[in-house]
Order: C-alpha cells, then sequence, then structure tokens
C-alpha cells in the first residue's frame, strides 16, 4: 500500500466514475483499475461494487473511505503547514540580539545583508539575555542570535564577531571621572565591582582578574546594575563592557582604562547545528555574516577602530 493508491481511492470515491477520477488524476483507466485492486487484494476484501457507468461502496469500502479520508486530510494539512513555514524562512528574518550590543556595530550589518539581496527588507528584531535568546532559539521563535558564547551546548554552532573594550564605570564625583584614561593601579584601591563569573561575560571577567591580580565584588549580572552601584558611591568603580547600557546614568562616567587587553568581551552569531540543507535565507545571512568586515563599521566612542579578529 502506497500514498497513491490511497489518493487513487479518495478521488475514486469522490467522484464515483473510473473515468472522471482517471481524468482528475491525469492517469490512465487501466492504470487506476489496477491500482485499485491492488489495494483490494492487500487488504482481502472488495471496496467497490463496480456498475455500468458508475461504483458503490462496500461496508469494508465505506470504513476504508473514512479512514483514508481523515489520514490523507491530516497529512495534507501539515504539508501545508510546513511548505508555508518554510516559505515564510525564505522571506523573514527573525534575528536575537543581545541587551549589551551596540546598534551601531549590528544595524550595518543587518542592512548591507538586504541591499546584498536585493529585496524589501524583513526582519524582525528581538533583544533579550543570551539565556532568553538560546531558549528561543530552541523554541524556533528566532532563526539566529548575536550573543556571548555560554553555556557550551552540543545543539548551537557559534562564529565569531566582533569584540567589546572593557571601560571603567566612574562616580563623576570621584577625582578619576576627570582623567583621559585610568590603569589598573589607579582603580585598584577602590571597590572594585564586575560581572558575575558564571554569567555570559564571566571567563573574560576571570581572565582580567587573573592577569592583573584584582580583587572585588564580581557578582553583577549586567551594566544597569553595575553602574547604578557606581553612581551611589563615589568610592565604587565598575568594569564594564563598552555597552550603551553602561551611558545612560547621569552620575557615571565611562573612562577607558589604557593597559587593560585591546580585546575583553566576544560576540558571537549563533545557530543551531541542524540547519536546512538546501539555500535558504537563514543559510546566505549566516555566510555574509561570517564574512562580514566589521572594521567598515562606525568607531566605538573613544575614537579606536572597532576590534576584529
Amino acid at each position: 500500500m502506497n500514498l497513491s493508491q490511497l489518493y487513487y481511492f479518495r478521488t475514486l470515491t469522490q467522484v464515483k466514475s473510473y473515468k472522471k477520477a482517471a481524468a482528475e488524476l491525469f492517469i490512465s483507466e487501466p492504470t487506476l483499475s489496477v491500482a485499485i485492486k491492488k489495494l483490494e487484494t492487500e487488504l482481502g476484501t472488495d471496496l467497490l461494487e463496480r456498475k455500468r457507468h458508475s461504483i458503490t461502496l462496500t461496508a469494508d469500502g465505506e470504513e476504508f473511505a473514512e479512514c483514508v479520508e481523515l489520514s490523507l486530510s491530516n497529512l495534507d494539512a501539515h504539508v501545508e503547514s510546513i511548505k508555508r513555514r518554510s516559505q515564510e524562512r525564505n522571506r523573514m528574518l527573525r534575528i536575537g540580539i543581545v541587551f549589551s550590543a551596540q546598534q551601531r556595530i549590528w544595524s550595518p550589518l543587518i542592512n548591507q545583508f538586504w541591499l546584498a539581496e536585493d529585496v524589501n527588507p524583513n526582519s524582525v528584531i528581538r533583544q533579550g539575555t543570551t539565556g532568553q535568546l538560546i531558549r528561543a532559539l530552541k523554541h524556533g521563535e528566532v532563526d539566529v542570535f548575536i550573543a556571548g558564547q555560554y553555556p557550551e551546548d552540543p545543539d548551537l554552532v557559534h562564529h565569531p564577531m566582533w569584540y567589546s573594550n572593557v571601560l571603567a564605570a566612574i562616580n563623576v564625583d570621584n577625582p578619576l571621572a576627570k582623567q583621559e584614561s585610568v590603569t589598573f593601579d589607579d582603580i585598584r584601591k577602590y571597590n572594585l565591582i564586575s560581572y558575575t563569573l558564571n554569567g555570559p561575560v564571566g571567563d573574560d571577567t576571570k581572565k582580567l582578574i587573573d592577569k592583573y591580580n584584582l580583587t572585588g565584588d564580581f557578582s553583577y549580572p549586567n551594566e544597569p546594575s553595575l553602574c547604578s552601584n557606581v553612581a551611589a558611591n563615589p568610592d565604587t568603580i565598575a568594569l564594564v563592557c563598552d555597552s550603551w547600557l553602561a551611558f545612560g546614568f547621569e552620575k557615571v562616567a565611562i573612562v577607558p582604562i589604557s593597559d587593560a587587553p585591546k580585546v575583553y568581551h566576544q560576540f558571537w552569531l549563533t545557530h543551531l547545528a541542524a540547519l536546512p540543507k538546501s539555500d535558504s535565507l537563514l543559510r546566505r545571512f549566516i555566510d555574509f555574516a561570517v564574512n562580514y568586515d566589521f572594521s567598515s563599521c562606525p568607531c566605538d566612542f573613544v575614537g579606536k577602530e572597532l576590534n576584529t579578529l
């Protein structure tokens, strides 16, 4: 028994004529007759009563016809749903962006991709934390996202994008806030705070701690929580990524650290390991992003060229 036989049988029961069914199916009447006969042989019963110009269903045929109609209708609905989703995927990109990613970097990337595609832009941008975007990707709510690489997961593939510098967030009442730059020796005597070591920036923070022998409170999840504490206490200094989230505090100055590593926190393009095998809008976007020249993006706030691999 195969799908062709089932579709033949359903059409025959609908039009109740071999001639009409064969014409509708674009096959010959003998081909249709042989297919139905094989179906009856396999089931071990007559499904149809053949009359001169029409057919009627036997009791077994009535039961089988109901089963076939239900099964094929369900199959057809799922096939159409899958086709519709596939078509939508080839018309729209659903891109996730971590909150701290700079718009001045990823906006040109997305804009230039649509220019290269030579079609009207059709993308949905969703922002969230790294953890939220991982869940959204696995639940099919986004197609790809840009965030930190955390945690390790065999279902995900990461591609390096760009780096963010580490900066000092200093209360404006602190004398260091008026300097063009500071060093780690300048700030180590203050209450030093930075990101939690078990979060998306944890590995980067741990490397700074080890390399520069820093001590402090490393338990804050993001830039707003760090800068809020700096704003409340002139003796507190935070190590933060070059993120727009750190620049919205009137009482906080963001100052470069002259002896800091040139690269601090890296952003990654992440997608599911199981991608559609055929050419798709998503595959083309991934290829475009992986090969994108981030040095063409606007410079950061201290006038240095954007760090790239």
